[in-house]
């Protein structure tokens, strides 16, 4: 009898222990739960470097052609869609609705393609796995990484390419290539919401060639006289000179290595921060660049005198900007901080809650590793904008790793981010 009331003891302390646990856990569990949505269909799924802006000329139902705006990704293949703010999915050009008075009642955007959930596309890919993309005012451009089977049978990386989309024979073209190694391969560019300010670099190792279409740039071994060169060091460790100067052997301690790069009054910036951006929109010049250092974001507003706020997070990996948040890409989720004053461009010193269901699918589990806004000067809860997740925990789904987005709120739905 006594060994009897002892187990029911036990169980029933248990119980309680167990009570007390998920209400402890609120906050974590079931606010999660409730935040969740029923994620759409993924198709730009696999690990994401950056989320660009790529401006093409695109045959509208009319039969007329029109430059139209779209993003691209490429977790191995290449996938976009038009996020194109002044026309609607027909090729269409919006116009902002306006009453008697004259006052806008509905900005053209919610009519645009931009603020609709469409259906990613796949666009025609060069040879290999791709990996970073990136693209100019008028060339898109690609790495991919060329796999062949070994004498065991196993897949192996044995070459990288660099390639140019030609806008006029609809084909790749390889503008240099190499032997696989540890050196670093990316594309770096500027990336902003005007199509006017975008530049895109090669990185190879710490060098950086500025690209220019199909202009082929010199294989490693070869004698490097291209215009082009390395980044020196200025006053600051972080934002850097302008200009990409030849070798100077004598401040060879001066370089670093670009992980980012800015356009900001007519000059482009470059970084050793996993990220920089600016607080330029479709209409208006930036008047803040940002990066960033840990958790700390540094801004200013002439890129020599810097100010910094610590937003108490995680390592910011990248940033975007909306009219009344800041928002950062962390390696645990996504975070954003409002502006001290309204659109005034200078973050607080705190991050705040999401309205949203960011925080759940964007969560702690996952590094978000790019964030694009595609029209920087609305409010976040009123815009679309993009995300890319990747994750090496065993508590996470990966079938969460790739693209999401979130699209405003309409009348019958309510906005959310998902997945793409």
């Amino acid at each position: 009898m006594k060994h009897l009331i002892s187990k029911k003891s036990v169980l029933f302390s248990l119980s309680l222990f167990f009570l007390s646990f998920l209400s402890s856990c609120h906050g974590v569990i079931f606010d999660e739960i409730r935040n969740e949505v029923k994620l759409a269909d993924a198709k730009a799924s696999g690990h994401i470097q950056n989320i660009i802006r790529y401006t093409m000329k695109t045959e509208a139902s009319d039969g007329n052609s029109v430059d139209l705006e779209y993003v691209f990704v490429a977790p191995g293949k290449i996938y976009y869609r038009c996020i194109d703010t002044t026309h609607d999915s027909e090729g269409t050009e919006v116009t902002d609705d306006t009453d008697e008075t004259g006052a806008v009642t509905q900005k053209a955007f919610y009519k645009s393609i931009a603020s609709s959930k469409v259906s990613f596309g796949t666009f025609t890919k060069p040879t290999g796995r791709v990996y970073s993309i990136g693209a100019d005012s008028q060339y898109l451009y690609a790495i991919s990484s060329i796999i062949e089977d070994d004498d065991d049978g196993d897949n192996v990386p044995t070459n990288r390419v660099l390639w140019c989309y030609n806008t006029t024979s609809k084909e790749w073209e390889s503008i240099w290539s190499g032997e696989y190694s540890s050196s670093a391969v990316k594309i770096l560019s500027t990336n902003t919401p005007k199509n006017a300010n975008r530049k895109a670099y090669f990185k190879l190792g710490s060098k950086l060639y500025e690209l220019n279409g199909t202009t082929k740039v010199l294989d490693a071994d070869e004698n490097d006289n291209l215009s082009g060169g390395y980044v020196y060091k200025t006053d600051s460790s972080y934002a850097v000179g302008t200009t990409l100067t030849s070798l100077d052997e004598n401040n060879s301690s001066n370089l670093i290595s670009a992980n980012s790069c800015a356009y900001f009054n007519g000059s482009v910036y470059f970084s050793s921060a996993y990220a920089m951006t600016t607080n330029e929109t479709l209409t208006d010049e930036a008047t803040y660049l940002y990066y960033c250092t840990s958790d700390n974001v540094h801004y200013s507003t002439d890129a020599s005198t810097w100010n910094v706020v610590d937003l108490s997070c995680d390592t910011i990996y990248s940033l975007a900007v909306t009219s009344d948040y800041l928002l950062a890409g962390t390696d645990s989720g996504i975070v954003h901080t409002p502006w001290e004053n309204s659109g005034s461009g200078v973050p607080t010193a705190r991050t705040a809650d999401f309205a949203t269901n960011a925080a759940s699918t964007l969560s702690s589990y996952y590094e978000v590793r790019a964030v694009l806004t595609v029209d920087p000067s609305l409010e976040e809860y009123l815009g679309t904008i993009f995300a890319s997740s990747i994750t090496s925990s065993s508590s996470a789904s990966l079938g969460n790793v790739g693209l999401w987005s979130y699209f405003p709120a309409s009348s019958t739905k309510q906005g959310e981010w998902n997945r793409e």
